[in-house]
């Protein structure tokens, strides 16, 4: 049966997901927010996902995606990498490949029948070297450490009614003279509608503290302290970039059995700055499995007292 994502996954326990994942992005917004180039993508990723349950506060995690990305078409494709080295990435077709390892971990510091609050720390690490100028570029290529804390819950307002947010932080490997840091605030509001059917509300903001601003179609050199040449900071512009983005949108779950649930949600850019427009569509399956040393399922009619604590 669907459970809100940030509930407790007991020693012995864990979640085994699959989401696929639609991207289409439509035109460059600048520093102001205003659209400046009408550029677009097209993206498709395959996410594996595993977590378990080490004991009953502390779980583990690590996911990889893999991405074939497009240049759907615009006056602006990238005809040099990273080096500047020719780059065929913007030819028009797909290329697909990994992108970053994402492995850690979450500890259940308060926990009770309608709350649960859980700071968690991630390592994220590319899966390989790969291209990270372009149009159709799958990431950046950089390393970082992601520290934040859960929270989630059942208020008493609402039978069903859920709650679930987080707010992180990643320390980004540095480029040039320049770590360009992020924070993130992320939130959810679910309903169950029955014990199998839950429907939700879905925000994402993301910050980026440090870094080089667009102003019209050129990278405004806003970095200080740096020796580094005009040249060297338009080659890591895409990695540079000072992000700022608010997602919004919707999704629903539902529990095919007591260990089989899948899912799927939408949500688009509503502003943003220094970023290309996206839209998202993602759908996938959640399998729960139980080792030996794990507690048993709880069976479906047993909801909806709190899956949190």
């Amino acid at each position: 049966m669907p459970v809100a994502a940030g509930a407790q996954t007991p020693r012995g326990e864990g979640n085994v997901s699959v989401t696929y994942q639609r991207l289409h992005t439509s035109g460059q917004l600048n520093t102001a927010g205003e659209f400046v180039a009408p550029d677009s993508t097209a993206a498709h990723s395959l996410i594996l996902d595993v977590e378990f349950g080490v004991t009953n506060r502390l779980a583990v995690h690590a996911s990889l995606p893999y991405m074939a990305v497009r240049f759907v078409g615009g006056p602006h494709p990238h005809l040099v990498g990273i080096h500047g080295q020719p780059s065929n990435l913007d030819d028009g077709n797909y290329h697909a490949t990994a992108q970053d390892f994402h492995v850690g971990g979450r500890w259940i510091l308060i926990q009770s029948r309608r709350m649960m609050l859980a700071p968690y720390a991630d390592m994220v690490a590319p899966s390989h070297h790969y291209e990270s100028l372009g149009q159709a570029v799958v990431g950046r290529d950089l390393r970082a450490l992601v520290v934040g804390t859960a929270i989630g819950g059942f208020p008493d307002v609402l039978p069903g009614l859920y709650f679930q947010g987080q707010v992180s932080h990643a320390f980004v490997q540095k480029v040039l003279s320049v770590r360009a840091n992020q924070s993130a605030l992320d939130g959810e509001v679910g309903y169950f509608i029955t014990p199998r059917i839950a429907a939700r509300f879905i925000e994402a903001f993301q910050f980026t503290h440090d870094g080089i601003e667009f102003v019209g179609l050129r990278p405004a050199i806003v970095l200080h302290d740096t020796q580094e040449t005009s040249r060297d900071i338009v080659l890591n512009h895409d990695r540079l970039l000072m992000t700022r983005v608010v997602n919004i949108g919707g999704g629903v779950s539902v529990g095919l059995s007591q260990t089989v649930d899948v899912f799927a949600s939408a949500t688009q850019s509503t502003w943003g700055r220094n970023i290309q427009r996206d839209h998202t569509f993602s759908a996938g399956v959640n399998v729960h499995f139980r080792t030996g040393s794990g507690t048993p399922v709880p069976r479906p009619e047993t909801f909806p007292a709190s899956p949190i604590g």
